[in-house]
């Protein structure tokens, strides 16, 4: 059995081993596949002074997944990361150029994939990086060098290694949970959801959406108590005609979005208002885009009131929608200039959250090394969407970025501003994994992970099933939507634990496990937050700390929309913690 089953799995710490041959291409396309037909090409070729491979695809050619790929044994657990240096000139009309490990069978069949982010298709030469677990069944992984457009795709210093995953098995005895006096996060953002304000408009209200139903929901928000909220809003929700001069800001879906900031706004949570283009043409004119941003936020603020709205955040996601617009990163630092002097101009005591990439490293190193955008960000947030098999990887995604903030800019906080584990099954829009109960494990183990490195926030993604403009079903969420009577998901409880029992400005301690991987915990404000992914009860003692109390959640005990569980004993100093279960004591 391997970690994905027993749940616990520690990299060793021994020199990977090298798969990948002519990384360099300095003897051609040698121990290369290539995975296309004409009209596209491939070629080695001396570039810049360094040898490289050149990926082209005409404008004749049909949009596809176009690669150069090398293939490597590999034995379930393996750990494989790729590096490679990849440049994009004149892409256009798909995603951009990136690259994946794929993980096959036997067979040849796929059983899973790790993808990069998109290059910034400028001409220059960037890193790109990934990490995966061989999944079960695993017999060979495949590295694709690829271009989904059309234009050319250039790559270079290719290097592929495999590191054993070696298993954990838990201890007998007790565990030993040590709450330290480190402290890895002065004062925490907070917890919150992705709510993107749409629930109460015309297209929730045709698929039978009452104000009964507002009334559920608004309750149970209410109860979970989140810190803040991420709410995407639309240009042409308040901007349709895309003129960047023309506002609507009564428009059906502002309505909703209002009646959303009226509840935050109740509670004492804070908003970050994001931008997001669907439909929207490449920006050209940054001034105008600018004093529009700049006009909406005015309107949130003065007119509408909504002291709730703190934060802004450019676009969801940089490193795909931005690029793929046809925008440069240049264009991208310089709109957030403006927009910072807009907000000066306007007096709008509004932070701006830098970055918001999603799974690779390479935009947000871009951000964080540039000195022009450290002068506008004032804090830092990056997505995480992995497959279940690997969300043991996750300490490798918060340390890649917060060494990095260490070393540039260690005033800054990072937080994680959407998250989620996948299957086969997921996509932008569905996710069944997230109605299980393991999703609730992982997510508490996941955001104690995180806690314990200095990650300052976690925003879920997201609140809960609901309608998008246009009619797209969004089946992520912590319950679900009124044709299964707005059910609570296990993951609901999980998220409530959090959200209820801190507060932003809560400090956070370290906390040692003697069993990581099945038991681990970490200390926020007066609360010790604990989760046994282990198959079996474990009975903890706690040093550092001296609990009064403690409550814990199991599937068994999971019911309704609010308080449920059960209360834990002490025996002779041991906490007795049931099975695949997580909760929380009061320190």
């Amino acid at each position: 059995m391997f970690c994905w089953n027993l749940l616990a799995c520690v990299f060793l710490s021994v020199t990977p081993n090298l798969l990948s041959t002519n990384g360099s291409f300095e003897q051609g396309l040698e121990a290369w596949e290539s995975a296309f037909a004409p009209p596209v090409t491939a070629e080695a070729l001396s570039l810049e002074g360094r040898t490289a491979v050149r990926l082209v695809v005409p404008p004749e050619a049909s949009i596809g997944y176009p690669s150069v790929r090398q293939s490597y044994s590999v034995t379930p657990g393996t750990v494989v990361s790729a590096c490679v240096e990849a440049l994009g000139r004149d892409v256009r009309d798909g995603a951009g150029v990136y690259m994946s490990v794929e993980f096959l069978n036997a067979d040849g069949g796929r059983i899973s994939f790790v993808q990069s982010e998109m290059v910034i298709p400028d001409g220059t030469w960037r890193p790109l990086r990934i990490r995966g677990i061989a999944p079960p069944d695993s017999a060979s992984a495949r590295l694709c060098l690829l271009l989904n457009g059309h234009g050319q795709a250039c790559f270079t210093g290719v290097k592929v290694t495999a590191a054993p995953g070696e298993e954990v098995s838990l201890p007998d005895g007790p565990v030993t949970l040590t709450v330290t006096d480190e402290i890895a996060c002065p004062s925490l953002k907070g917890f919150g959801a992705e709510d993107d304000g749409w629930f109460y408009n015309e297209v929730n209200a045709a698929k039978g959406v009452t104000r009964e139903d507002w009334i559920l929901r608004e309750e149970r928000v209410r109860w979970m108590e989140p810190d803040w909220v991420r709410m995407f809003f639309w240009y042409k929700d308040w901007n349709p005609s895309g003129d960047w001069e023309t506002f609507d800001f009564d428009s059906d879906n502002m309505r909703s979005h209002y009646r959303t900031l009226d509840l935050y706004q109740s509670i004492g949570a804070y908003a970050n208002v994001v931008g997001v283009e669907w439909g929207v043409p490449k920006f050209t004119d940054l001034p105008k885009m600018a004093t529009a941003i700049g006009a909406l936020l005015e309107h949130l603020v003065r007119v509408k009131g909504y002291s709730c709205v703190q934060e802004w955040t450019l676009t969801n996601e940089p490193n795909g929608s931005w690029t793929q617009r046809g925008n440069t990163f240049e264009e991208y630092l310089r709109l957030h200039e403006l927009v910072k002097e807009e907000f000066q101009k306007r007096g709008l005591a509004v932070r701006i959250l830098g970055s918001d990439d999603t799974s690779g490293l390479s935009w947000f190193e871009n951000c964080v090394r540039s000195d022009r955008y450290l002068d506008c960000a004032d804090f830092f947030a990056s997505h995480l969407y992995a497959r279940y098999t690997d969300r043991h990887l996750a300490p490798f995604f918060f340390d890649d970025r917060l060494d990095l903030l260490c070393a540039h800019a260690p005033d800054k906080p990072l937080v994680i501003a959407e998250f989620g584990f996948q299957d086969h099954r997921s996509g932008t829009l569905e996710n069944p994994l997230m109605e299980t109960y393991p999703y609730a494990l992982w997510t508490t183990a996941f955001v104690i992970k995180g806690l314990n490195r200095g990650i300052a926030g976690f925003c879920i993604w997201c609140l809960h099933e609901v309608y998008y403009p246009g009619g797209g079903f969004m089946n992520y969420g912590l319950w679900n939507f009124k044709d299964r009577n707005w059910g609570v998901r296990p993951v609901y409880t999980a998220w409530a634990n959090l959200t209820r029992h801190t507060k932003t400005g809560d400090i956070v301690y370290g906390c040692a496990s003697s069993a990581p991987g099945h038991v681990e915990a970490v200390r926020v404000g007066k609360f010790l937050f604990w989760v046994n992914q282990a198959d079996r009860p474990v009975q903890v003692i706690v040093q550092g700390a001296d609990p009064v109390s403690a409550h814990a959640y199991t599937e068994s005990t999971l019911s309704d929309d609010r308080e449920c569980g059960i209360t834990l004993d002490p025996q002779d100093g041991l906490w007795p913690l049931p099975a695949t279960s997580f909760g929380r004591m009061n320190l």
